[in-house]
């Protein structure tokens, strides 16, 4: 078990780091995301999730669609959150970049706009000097609360105690930490385990123990701090098995069943040309409609204001904690 822990820790950590690498103004969520998750697999791991790229308002469970031109526009405040696994054993890490480089027109060659669902803008913001600044310090904001809530991490210590670090360390910067927003457990095959670890103060004496694996994840806003849901989805996970009149419908579940049972997965993992686009569309539709499969939306903050995030995986130890994703 830890050894396949650690290894999935390192492929995680290793991509991350090439990510960051990757990332400047004009490139393609699309071409991101694929990378990553091919790092992963090449890696001789599994995807624990489908690698989400969420720009500034936008906090999480974005990923591109068979069909995305969103680009990565100077300035962004970018969050890159990868998953991989091991025999089921699992990482989970993210980081907050803000997008470097020169700005491409988001037109297509005939000048018709771009099709951009992961943005929340019509792409190329223009963001002053202060603007940089202050989204370069919600980063340093979250991996200083992460880097808190590690240092406080043993056996015995309360979810309650954590969040009020990440939350105390966040407001020492002047931001509010995303409160419905939480880290999380992680068991073998289970990438959101039973217990939650808040990025706020709660009155909640859970104790974790030594041996437990989990997910720290900071969440920090310059806006009000709670999220919603946007009716965008591209993230799904396995949920049962229902009868289909459609044939198309039941290939496409018993490939959910055979490839996702325990990981969720993105739409654009199951579309492998041997259907038209529009063909696959109607053919998966009822696999949500039926809850045969659950799905993710897309999680806003609800003010509007952009949105940092720092994450590792860690194991608690007695004294201390081990970091699998550093």
């Amino acid at each position: 078990m830890f050894d396949e822990l650690v290894e999935a820790g390192r492929i995680a950590s290793r991509v991350r780091k090439g990510a960051v690498k990757k990332v400047h103004a004009g490139m393609r969520v699309f071409d991101l995301v694929e990378w990553v998750e091919s790092e992963i697999r090449s890696a001789g791991a599994g995807l624990a999730f489908p690698c989400n790229v969420s720009i500034n308002d936008i906090a999480s469970h974005y990923t591109s669609s068979v069909v995305d031109d969103t680009l990565l526009c100077e300035g962004d405040l970018v969050k890159i959150d990868l998953g991989s696994h091991v025999n089921g054993f699992v990482s989970d890490s993210a980081v907050s970049v803000v997008v470097e480089g020169n700005n491409v027109d988001c037109v297509d060659v005939d000048g018709n706009p771009l099709f951009m669902p992961g943005r929340l803008d019509e792409g190329n913001p223009v963001v002053g000097e202060d603007v940089l600044v202050e989204r370069e310090l919600l980063v340093e904001s979250t991996e200083a609360a992460l880097e808190n809530a590690l240092s406080i991490l043993c056996d015995g210590v309360s979810v309650g105690d954590i969040g009020r670090v990440v939350e105390d360390t966040i407001s020492s910067y002047g931001f509010k930490s995303v409160v419905n927003l939480s880290g999380h457990s992680i068991d073998r095959f289970k990438l959101h385990g039973g217990v939650s670890i808040p990025n706020c103060r709660v009155d909640d004496s859970v104790c974790l123990n030594e041996g437990d694996c989990v997910a720290i994840e900071p969440y920090a806003t310059c806006g009000i701090g709670h999220v919603i849901d946007v009716p965008l989805y591209n993230i799904f996970s396995y949920l049962r098995n229902r009868p289909f009149r459609s044939a198309e419908s039941s290939l496409l579940l018993r490939r959910v069943r055979e490839d996702f049972t325990y990981f969720p997965f993105a739409s654009r993992h199951l579309f492998d040309g041997s259907m038209g686009l529009d063909e696959f569309n109607v053919a998966f539709e009822p696999l949500v409609s039926s809850r045969a499969v659950f799905p993710y939306p897309v999680c806003r903050e609800q003010s509007g204001c952009v949105v940092a995030q720092s994450e590792h995986t860690v194991i608690v130890e007695k004294d201390s904690c081990f970091v699998t994703t550093l």
